[in-house]
């Protein structure tokens, strides 16, 4: 078996949909042009086309591993590839009906192993997402004799079940072949699930205890994907799934689909045994990936620095927000760098490095507007706006990931907010391609976002003191001064930070505005004597000389608009 990195904090994570991503036939198609739009001519037929599925293949994205691996990432987090129902259209993968293959219309087990061997030869790592807190839309409730996928939420008795949902959609009582009901066949007993209705609450009352079992948020369907009753035999038969697959495909770790739903103690048991498997087959730092929505104090629940839990958490929600708000010169940069000041909710410099993965776009965008960061943004800096907020990422606490499109700059937005297809574009053409285009594809390693993320995770892959300062370092924002005092820096001024291991320090610099700007910046003394000069890693800036003064040690950065550099 592929052994697992040293640290994840040297990893350059990208998520993807395998059914947005690539068909393998992009050569078919032209490159997107922004001078000639390959505008769908009917884009009621566009939106519509965007709740179905789009033809992506794991084949097309082994194909485009190169692609990845030039724009410097080293982890590719791949959406679900489990087999979903025939009957629906749930292209994004999170309603499973058979939990032991691959959907066909992804491709095979054999396609999903050759995509992480492949990915290894190349140096890279592959995480799959699980999903254990559910299954698919597989069975119907009875409401007064009638099939129904939703029914309102009861913590008790359990609704009745009406029947099996058969391969044509309609309600059956017993299951004839692999494309009714459910797979594998312990899962076909209604005793294994909650069979407590939609969930209506998603947040725990004032009253409540956040980590009972039988909060609502825990016990309720995903809308029609039924929840798993994870107690004993349930959670011991899931636990066997996902084994089966680190056997088959490899892989180096899981993203864990909807932790916060999850009781707990299921949560505590089923990573344990995931990871005693994982070492058992010489995978000792197999990652364990959670998705908690519900804010940093439900993350921390879920994280334990003793290895029984998840080892790490994406930062959805409000540290998403605020790496848009910092780039964009609408947040206090003071606000963004609170987050990882001593040891507060999050944990401290070390703790946060190791146990977040920051993200500003995804396919859900939970708690916020369905809108890419790039969204409505037709400016002559959005390019590099969107790839400087890369580079926060890159450059301050935590492991980074990048939503597929980001490179390319992709603008989907929901129309009214919460629909969330808008965001989860196509990036080889098909029918719902990006901007609003069919027939053409993005994968152009020329575009502008591309070529700066390109050059930015370069600096932070460097194997010299530099890459580990990044990667590893400690984290402080830098005092500045724009003609005044010194102080922090606030809301759509300059702002500066420092990466700092050991005797190596590395300054970042952001201009957050529209305009030009210039700084004092202050750095580390010791590391900087008088007169010697910063050399410029990556930005449009002249290398600055030190200068001594008042105790302090100074370099004088000079920005273009919505510029960045590294210096060291």
């Amino acid at each position: 078996m592929h052994p697992s990195p040293v640290t994840w904090r040297d990893q350059f994570l990208y998520f993807l949909l395998p059914d947005r991503f690539s068909d393998g036939r992009e050569e078919t198609r032209p490159k997107y042009d922004r001078t000639d739009a390959h505008r769908a001519p009917d884009p009621i037929a566009w939106a519509d086309s965007g709740s179905r599925f789009q033809g992506g293949t794991i084949k097309g994205i082994t194909g485009k591993l190169g692609y990845l691996r030039d724009l410097g990432v080293t982890t590719l987090w791949l959406g679900p590839v489990w087999k979903q129902r025939a009957d629906l259209e749930t292209y994004h993968g999170y309603g499973i009906q058979d939990f032991m293959d691959v959907d066909p219309r992804f491709g095979t087990a054999e396609d999903l192993r050759a995509l992480v061997a492949r990915a290894h030869e190349l140096g890279m790592y592959v995480l799959l997402d699980v999903i254990y807190n559910h299954t698919g839309d597989n069975w119907f409730y009875d409401d007064g004799g009638v099939p129904v996928s939703e029914v309102p939420y009861r913590h008790s008795p359990p609704h009745p079940v009406h029947g099996w949902r058969s391969a044509e959609g309609g309600s059956v009582t017993k299951i004839a072949g692999r494309d009714d009901g459910v797979w594998p066949e312990a899962f076909q007993n209604p005793e294994w699930y909650t069979r407590a209705g939609s969930i209506g609450r998603w947040d725990p009352e004032p009253w409540e205890d956040p980590l009972h079992p039988d909060v609502e948020f825990r016990r309720g369907d995903f809308q029609t994907l039924k929840n798993l009753e994870l107690r004993d035999e349930v959670l011991s038969a899931i636990v066997d799934v996902y084994k089966h697959w680190i056997s088959v495909t490899d892989c180096d770790g899981f993203r864990i689909d909807t932790v916060k739903h999850v009781p707990w103690e299921a949560s505590r048991n089923f990573c344990g045994a995931i990871r005693e498997y994982a070492e058992s087959v010489g995978k000792e730092n197999f990652l364990l990936l959670g998705e908690v929505t519900g804010g940093a104090a439900m993350a921390r629940d879920y994280l334990d620095i003793f290895g029984r839990n998840v080892d790490a958490v994406l930062d959805i929600g409000e540290p998403a927000a605020m790496i848009a708000g910092l780039v964009k010169g609408f947040a206090d940069p003071r606000a963004f760098f609170a987050q990882y000041q001593g040891h507060d909710i999050l944990g401290g410099h070390r703790e946060t490095g190791r146990y977040h993965v920051t993200m500003f776009d995804d396919h859900d965008m939970v708690g916020r507007e369905r809108r890419r960061f790039s969204a409505g943004n037709a400016g002559p800096h959005a390019d590099a706006q969107v790839a400087h907020a890369v580079g926060v990422q890159l450059t301050t606490l935590g492991i980074p990931c990048v939503y597929y499109g980001t490179e390319q700059a992709f603008d989907g937005a929901s129309p009214a907010g919460g629909d969330d297809r808008y965001v989860r574009e196509s990036m080889f053409g098909g029918s719902f391609g990006a901007f609003g285009t069919e027939g053409c594809h993005f994968f152009d390693p020329e575009h502008p976002a591309y070529r700066r993320i390109r050059a930015l995770a370069a600096v932070r892959n460097r194997a010299d003191g530099v890459g580990l300062a990044l990667r590893r370092g400690r984290m402080y924002l830098r005092e500045i001064s724009a003609g005044g005092a010194f102080r922090l820096p606030a809301t759509g001024e300059l702002t500066a930070w420092s990466r700092i291991l050991h005797d190596h320090e590395v300054l970042v610099a952001l201009n957050p505005t529209l305009e030009p700007v210039t700084a004092l910046v202050t750095v580390h003394r010791p590391f900087h004597p008088e007169g010697s000069v910063l050399s410029v890693l990556y930005g449009e800036t002249t290398p600055p000389s030190v200068v001594h003064h008042d105790g302090r040690a100074l370099v004088r950065v000079g920005l273009p608009p919505a510029g960045m550099a590294i210096l060291s």
